[in-house]
């Protein structure tokens, strides 16, 4: 009914554990990059939710912001002369 001949032919025991060996060397590469890769991508996640907070503003933060004074507003300053001092 299945024709599964083919399927057996070209497998054993011996094949099994190379496959099984690459498979283990791969990993062995793999495990110690993402073990040195993962705390990097935890603050990645941690910068970007405290990015996102500093960007909320509520109406609170609105009308606490500090107001810049205009210059015709500001305090009239002295003006002194243009000549320059010297120090003897």
């Amino acid at each position: 009914m299945f024709n599964t001949g083919g399927l057996t032919k070209g497998l054993s025991f011996i094949k099994i554990i190379n496959g099984l060996s690459k498979t283990l060397q791969v990993a062995n590469q793999i495990i110690p990059l993402y073990q040195k890769a993962k705390p990097a991508i935890t603050n990645a996640r941690n910068m970007l939710g405290v990015l996102k907070e500093i960007n909320k503003t509520t109406p609170n933060d609105q009308n606490n912001k500090v107001k810049r004074i205009s210059p015709e507003k500001a305090s009239p300053t002295k003006k002194t002369g243009t000549s320059p001092t010297f120090f003897l």
